[in-house]
């Protein structure tokens, strides 16, 4: 399937959304064409109880695909 490929876990990449003007954390470089694709600034780790909690350093500054962090890229991404 053509411009899916890093779709896997822990593989990605990072593009410029051109309504926010940042770069956001995506699987491949059409993500932004996709219906899934949702730019939000990283909200840090989870736990269990207690919420989100940051990381304390640049990374909590950065955007990525919330669909991506929260349930992972679906299969296929044009059909969604």
């Amino acid at each position: 399937m053509e411009g899916t490929e890093g779709t896997q876990a822990g593989v990605g990449m990072k593009v410029k959304d051109k309504n926010i003007g940042k770069l956001v954390s995506v699987c491949c470089k059409n993500c932004p064409n996709y219906k899934c694709y949702w730019p939000r600034q990283n909200p840090g780790s989870f736990v269990t109880g207690r919420g989100y909690r940051s990381y304390g350093d640049g990374r909590d500054k950065e955007y990525l695909c919330g669909t991506r962090n929260a349930h992972g890229c679906p299969e296929n991404p044009e059909l969604c």
